[in-house]
């Protein structure tokens, strides 16, 4: 239940990522960062003080807490489904970074876990909350493209050899490379505009880093209505965006062809717009300004949904298709989904 003075109390496991992810939880209104956890007592206690909240070294201490109602979990990818049931188990709503974990087994026991204890589930997709991405979204939904029949998803960035340190980019922590860490979020948007995929092909290949995973894939996917695109991934693409935390910039470019217009989005930005419907782009806004929100809406009210929402069903359908790119790359076959 919602803290005393009416707000959804949050706790944060995983400070090296999620610390960035605490700060956004304190800038929704309807939202209480309560507590955060980490591995070590020293990186805990430091930003437990850093933003005036309790601090753990293990998380299950945090779990016991009466005002934590839902646990966000930004650790290593192989370690969701531990902490994710845990805190399923001790009755506390869930959102895991992506991805939700690296397996379709491993996802599914999270959804158990959450199910059983009649819990809610979500995975934090950023791309989602960002204007120019939930505009060419609104088009679709509002038929402005018309009957969608083409598709372009492309994630290029660079990373540094020092990038794949320890376990990045391992199958064992990371669960792959490229297309798991990063193009991920052009995937989850193609999924949010396509809809759901009948078979795909893919290529993959570690072409420029000494790594266990690929740096480096394409995929042809056709989807259950007949609409076809192509998802496109890798670490090598050196470019003049900023470095940022990781090294290397990113660059993202959507391009969605339909009956009736074609819309171009580059950098999260529209780059071409034609509709024989409107002469410009819907002006919209996504309905929240992150993924904390939606659940704080959503903890509040079991009716709540919003397009920015990622629950269960569509966190495992991303999974399903990655593993499915896997699966086509290393057999060179078409890979078909199940229905």
């Amino acid at each position: 239940m919602p803290t005393q003075n009416g707000k959804v109390g949050f706790g944060v496991v995983g400070l090296n990522f999620g610390l960035g992810r605490c700060q956004a939880i304190q800038e929704v209104p309807e939202a209480e960062l309560v507590a955060v956890a980490a591995r070590t007592e020293a990186t805990a206690n430091r930003v437990g003080a850093q933003l005036g909240v309790a601090a753990y070294a293990d998380y299950r201490k945090l779990l016991k807490r009466d005002d934590v109602d839902v646990v966000c979990i930004f650790t290593p990818n192989a370690f969701h489904r531990d902490i994710a049931v845990d805190a399923a188990n001790a009755g506390k709503h869930v959102v895991v970074t992506k991805p939700l974990e690296i397996t379709l087994e491993r996802v599914d026991a999270i959804v158990a876990a959450c199910e059983a204890n009649g819990v809610k589930l979500a995975t934090e997709y950023v791309e989602r909350f960002h204007p120019g991405h939930y505009l060419g979204y609104q088009a679709i939904a509002d038929g402005l493209l018309g009957k969608l029949v083409t598709g372009e998803f492309t994630y290029k960035c660079f990373r540094p050899q020092e990038y794949y340190t320890g376990t990045r980019g391992t199958w064992a922590v990371d669960g792959g490379g490229v297309m798991l860490l990063q193009a991920i979020h052009s995937l989850d948007v193609m999924l949010w505009y396509m809809g759901d995929v009948e078979s795909v092909f893919a290529r993959w290949g570690t072409l420029t880093h000494q790594m266990e995973s690929e740096d480096t894939a394409y995929s042809i996917v056709t989807f259950t209505s007949g609409a076809m695109a192509t998802l496109v991934g890798t670490t090598t693409f050196h470019n003049d965006r900023p470095g940022g935390m990781y090294g290397g910039g990113s660059m993202m470019r959507i391009e969605v062809g339909g009956g009736r217009g074609s819309l171009i989005l580059q950098d999260r930005k529209v780059a071409m717009w034609k509709s024989l419907d409107a002469d410009a782009p819907p002006d919209v806004e996504p309905p929240v300004v992150n993924t904390f929100q939606d659940v704080a809406h959503w903890v509040k009210d079991d009716a709540y949904s919003s397009p920015t929402l990622v629950k269960a069903a569509d966190s495992r359908k991303a999974i399903e298709l990655i593993h499915a790119i896997y699966e086509s790359a290393r057999t060179g076959k078409l890979v078909t989904l199940a229905r």
